[in-house]
Protein backbone atom coordinates (compact mmCIF):
# COMPACT_ATOMS: atom_id res chain seq x y z
CA UNK A 1 0.00 0.00 0.00
CA UNK A 2 2.87 2.43 0.17
CA UNK A 3 3.04 3.53 -3.46
CA UNK A 4 -0.19 4.82 -2.92
CA UNK A 5 1.16 7.77 -0.32
CA UNK A 6 4.03 8.15 -2.16
CA UNK A 7 4.68 10.81 -5.46
CA UNK A 8 4.46 8.06 -8.78
CA UNK A 9 8.07 9.95 -9.75
CA UNK A 10 11.15 10.57 -7.50
CA UNK A 11 10.93 14.14 -8.95
CA UNK A 12 8.55 16.64 -11.00
CA UNK A 13 9.13 19.38 -13.54
CA UNK A 14 6.53 21.59 -14.22
CA UNK A 15 5.12 20.26 -17.50
CA UNK A 16 3.17 22.10 -20.93
CA UNK A 17 0.78 19.56 -20.67
CA UNK A 18 -0.58 18.03 -17.59
CA UNK A 19 -4.06 16.65 -16.42
CA UNK A 20 -6.06 18.26 -13.25
CA UNK A 21 -8.35 15.91 -11.95
CA UNK A 22 -12.01 17.51 -12.68
CA UNK A 23 -13.45 16.26 -9.22
CA UNK A 24 -11.40 18.22 -6.46
CA UNK A 25 -12.77 16.00 -3.65
CA UNK A 26 -11.11 13.56 -5.55
CA UNK A 27 -7.60 14.98 -4.96
CA UNK A 28 -7.51 13.84 -1.81
CA UNK A 29 -5.06 11.37 -1.00
CA UNK A 30 -4.88 8.32 -1.45
CA UNK A 31 -7.51 8.27 -4.03
CA UNK A 32 -5.31 11.16 -6.20
CA UNK A 33 -2.78 8.78 -6.31
CA UNK A 34 -4.51 5.76 -7.61
CA UNK A 35 -6.16 8.02 -10.05
CA UNK A 36 -2.90 9.04 -11.29
CA UNK A 37 -1.41 5.67 -11.21
CA UNK A 38 -4.31 4.09 -13.26
CA UNK A 39 -4.70 4.80 -16.84
CA UNK A 40 -8.38 4.06 -16.69
CA UNK A 41 -8.89 6.17 -13.70
CA UNK A 42 -6.88 9.07 -15.80
CA UNK A 43 -9.03 9.43 -18.44
CA UNK A 44 -12.16 8.64 -16.84
CA UNK A 45 -11.59 11.71 -13.90
CA UNK A 46 -9.11 14.03 -15.71
CA UNK A 47 -8.71 16.93 -18.26
CA UNK A 48 -6.02 17.21 -20.06
CA UNK A 49 -4.67 20.93 -19.82
CA UNK A 50 -2.18 22.99 -22.05
CA UNK A 51 -0.30 25.28 -19.76
CA UNK A 52 1.55 28.84 -20.43
CA UNK A 53 5.22 26.72 -20.55
CA UNK A 54 4.26 26.24 -24.44
CA UNK A 55 4.89 30.29 -24.84
CA UNK A 56 7.00 30.85 -21.41
CA UNK A 57 10.09 28.56 -21.81
CA UNK A 58 10.82 29.16 -26.09
CA UNK A 59 10.18 33.22 -24.95
CA UNK A 60 13.23 32.48 -22.17
CA UNK A 61 15.49 30.85 -24.85
CA UNK A 62 15.15 33.20 -28.09
CA UNK A 63 15.94 36.24 -25.48
CA UNK A 64 19.33 34.62 -23.83
CA UNK A 65 22.53 36.05 -24.82
CA UNK A 66 25.18 33.62 -26.66
CA UNK A 67 26.76 33.49 -22.98
CA UNK A 68 27.30 35.01 -19.63
CA UNK A 69 25.99 34.18 -15.93
CA UNK A 70 22.32 33.26 -14.90
CA UNK A 71 20.34 33.41 -12.34
CA UNK A 72 17.50 31.41 -12.03
CA UNK A 73 14.95 32.30 -9.52
CA UNK A 74 12.24 29.92 -7.97
CA UNK A 75 14.37 27.04 -10.01
CA UNK A 76 13.03 24.00 -8.38
CA UNK A 77 10.44 22.69 -10.36
CA UNK A 78 11.43 23.96 -14.02
CA UNK A 79 13.46 22.01 -16.00
CA UNK A 80 15.82 25.84 -17.35
CA UNK A 81 18.25 25.89 -14.65
CA UNK A 82 19.46 22.47 -15.86
CA UNK A 83 19.19 22.78 -19.58
CA UNK A 84 21.13 25.77 -19.65
CA UNK A 85 24.07 24.44 -17.74
CA UNK A 86 24.28 21.85 -19.75
CA UNK A 87 24.24 24.69 -22.87
CA UNK A 88 27.45 25.80 -21.40
CA UNK A 89 25.98 28.83 -19.35
CA UNK A 90 27.01 29.59 -16.06
CA UNK A 91 23.83 28.52 -13.62
CA UNK A 92 22.89 29.88 -10.15
CA UNK A 93 19.81 27.85 -9.83
CA UNK A 94 18.03 29.63 -6.28
CA UNK A 95 15.09 28.29 -4.37
CA UNK A 96 13.66 28.59 -1.20
CA UNK A 97 13.91 24.31 -1.83
CA UNK A 98 16.69 22.70 -3.06
CA UNK A 99 17.35 21.97 -6.68
CA UNK A 100 17.78 18.55 -7.28
CA UNK A 101 20.28 18.41 -9.73
CA UNK A 102 23.99 19.08 -10.22
CA UNK A 103 26.10 19.74 -13.26
CA UNK A 104 29.78 21.50 -12.91
CA UNK A 105 28.03 24.52 -15.10
CA UNK A 106 25.37 24.70 -12.13
CA UNK A 107 25.37 26.11 -8.50
CA UNK A 108 22.56 25.54 -6.36
CA UNK A 109 22.00 28.60 -3.98
CA UNK A 110 18.81 27.99 -1.68
CA UNK A 111 17.42 30.71 0.24
CA UNK A 112 15.22 33.66 -1.16
CA UNK A 113 15.96 35.80 -3.86
CA UNK A 114 16.21 38.53 -0.89
CA UNK A 115 19.58 37.00 0.33
CA UNK A 116 21.65 37.14 -2.16
CA UNK A 117 25.08 38.98 -1.74
CA UNK A 118 25.06 41.82 -4.28
CA UNK A 119 29.11 41.40 -4.99
CA UNK A 120 27.52 38.52 -7.45
CA UNK A 121 26.38 40.20 -10.33
CA UNK A 122 24.56 38.49 -13.54
CA UNK A 123 24.10 38.94 -17.07
CA UNK A 124 20.56 37.55 -17.15
CA UNK A 125 17.87 36.90 -14.31
CA UNK A 126 15.46 34.81 -15.38
CA UNK A 127 11.90 34.72 -12.96
CA UNK A 128 9.58 32.09 -14.81
CA UNK A 129 6.20 31.72 -13.45
CA UNK A 130 7.68 32.51 -9.69
CA UNK A 131 6.53 35.86 -9.00
CA UNK A 132 3.11 35.07 -8.26
CA UNK A 133 4.12 33.06 -6.10
CA UNK A 134 6.63 35.02 -3.74
CA UNK A 135 5.24 36.97 -0.93
CA UNK A 136 2.29 33.83 -0.50
CA UNK A 137 2.23 31.40 1.68
CA UNK A 138 2.83 28.18 -0.60
CA UNK A 139 5.75 26.18 -1.46
CA UNK A 140 7.11 27.05 2.31
CA UNK A 141 7.72 30.35 1.43
CA UNK A 142 6.89 33.10 3.74
CA UNK A 143 3.32 35.47 3.37
CA UNK A 144 4.61 39.20 3.28
CA UNK A 145 2.76 42.18 1.27
CA UNK A 146 4.83 43.34 -1.53
CA UNK A 147 7.70 40.68 -0.63
CA UNK A 148 6.97 40.13 -4.72
CA UNK A 149 8.56 43.95 -5.65
CA UNK A 150 10.82 43.74 -3.32
CA UNK A 151 12.09 40.66 -5.28
CA UNK A 152 12.02 42.50 -8.49
CA UNK A 153 14.21 45.76 -7.21
CA UNK A 154 16.70 42.83 -5.90
CA UNK A 155 16.65 41.67 -9.18
CA UNK A 156 17.60 44.59 -10.84
CA UNK A 157 20.53 45.38 -8.71
CA UNK A 158 21.98 41.73 -9.05
CA UNK A 159 22.04 42.28 -12.49
CA UNK A 160 24.99 43.90 -14.87
CA UNK A 161 24.47 47.09 -16.32
CA UNK A 162 22.93 45.87 -19.67
CA UNK A 163 21.77 42.99 -18.31
CA UNK A 164 18.19 41.42 -18.64
CA UNK A 165 15.38 40.48 -16.48
CA UNK A 166 13.38 37.75 -18.45
CA UNK A 167 10.30 37.58 -16.29
CA UNK A 168 6.79 36.01 -17.19
CA UNK A 169 3.88 35.62 -14.75
CA UNK A 170 0.24 35.30 -15.22
CA UNK A 171 -1.77 38.13 -16.23
CA UNK A 172 -5.53 39.59 -16.70
CA UNK A 173 -7.48 42.53 -16.82
CA UNK A 174 -8.07 42.59 -13.17
CA UNK A 175 -5.84 42.06 -10.10
CA UNK A 176 -6.90 38.89 -8.24
CA UNK A 177 -5.78 35.66 -6.61
CA UNK A 178 -5.79 31.67 -7.53
CA UNK A 179 -4.87 28.81 -5.42
CA UNK A 180 -1.16 29.75 -3.56
CA UNK A 181 -0.82 32.87 -6.23
CA UNK A 182 -1.36 36.20 -7.49
CA UNK A 183 -2.80 37.46 -11.44
CA UNK A 184 -1.41 41.10 -12.38
CA UNK A 185 -2.71 43.64 -14.56
CA UNK A 186 -0.08 44.83 -16.84
CA UNK A 187 -0.19 48.13 -15.05
CA UNK A 188 0.73 46.65 -12.37
CA UNK A 189 3.97 45.05 -13.50
CA UNK A 190 4.91 48.12 -15.08
CA UNK A 191 5.16 49.82 -11.84
CA UNK A 192 7.17 47.22 -10.82
CA UNK A 193 9.52 47.34 -13.89
CA UNK A 194 10.02 50.98 -13.78
CA UNK A 195 13.97 51.19 -12.74
CA UNK A 196 14.37 49.18 -15.53
CA UNK A 197 15.96 51.60 -18.78
CA UNK A 198 14.10 49.38 -21.56
CA UNK A 199 10.99 47.15 -20.92
CA UNK A 200 9.47 44.97 -23.80
CA UNK A 201 6.19 43.25 -23.33
CA UNK A 202 4.42 40.30 -25.31
CA UNK A 203 1.26 38.93 -24.35
CA UNK A 204 0.94 35.19 -24.20
CA UNK A 205 -2.81 34.01 -24.37
CA UNK A 206 -4.94 30.77 -24.59
CA UNK A 207 -8.40 30.79 -26.66
CA UNK A 208 -11.10 28.14 -25.42
CA UNK A 209 -9.87 25.84 -28.22
CA UNK A 210 -6.72 25.14 -25.73
CA UNK A 211 -4.58 27.17 -28.54
CA UNK A 212 -1.76 29.74 -27.36
CA UNK A 213 -0.97 33.19 -28.65
CA UNK A 214 0.98 35.82 -28.43
CA UNK A 215 0.15 39.20 -29.14
CA UNK A 216 1.02 43.18 -27.78
CA UNK A 217 -1.80 42.88 -25.93
CA UNK A 218 -5.08 41.11 -24.89
CA UNK A 219 -7.96 40.71 -27.23
CA UNK A 220 -10.68 43.34 -26.56
CA UNK A 221 -13.47 41.57 -24.52
CA UNK A 222 -10.71 39.04 -23.19
CA UNK A 223 -12.38 36.80 -20.22
CA UNK A 224 -10.13 33.97 -18.29
CA UNK A 225 -11.89 30.74 -18.09
CA UNK A 226 -11.27 27.54 -16.11
CA UNK A 227 -8.98 27.45 -12.57
CA UNK A 228 -5.80 27.96 -14.08
CA UNK A 229 -4.29 31.27 -15.62
CA UNK A 230 -5.59 31.87 -19.73
CA UNK A 231 -2.44 34.97 -20.40
CA UNK A 232 0.88 35.31 -19.61
CA UNK A 233 3.30 38.35 -19.39
CA UNK A 234 6.12 37.60 -21.53
CA UNK A 235 8.64 40.48 -20.31
CA UNK A 236 12.63 41.57 -21.38
CA UNK A 237 13.64 44.17 -18.88
CA UNK A 238 17.01 45.97 -19.99
CA UNK A 239 19.02 47.68 -16.75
Amino acid sequence: MSFLLQPIRAFEFTSPVYDYIKNRFLWIKPISSVIFANPYFRRLYTRRNINERVVETPFIFANLPRSGKILDVGACESPVSLMLASMGYKVWANDTRPYDFKHPNLKNKVGSVLDLPERNYFNTVICLSVLEHIGINAYGNPELADLDKLAVAKMYQLLRPGGKLLLTTPIDTYHHGIYRARIYTIAELKDFLHPFSKTEIKIGYKDRKEVWRIGSELPRNFKSFGVKPCAVALISATK
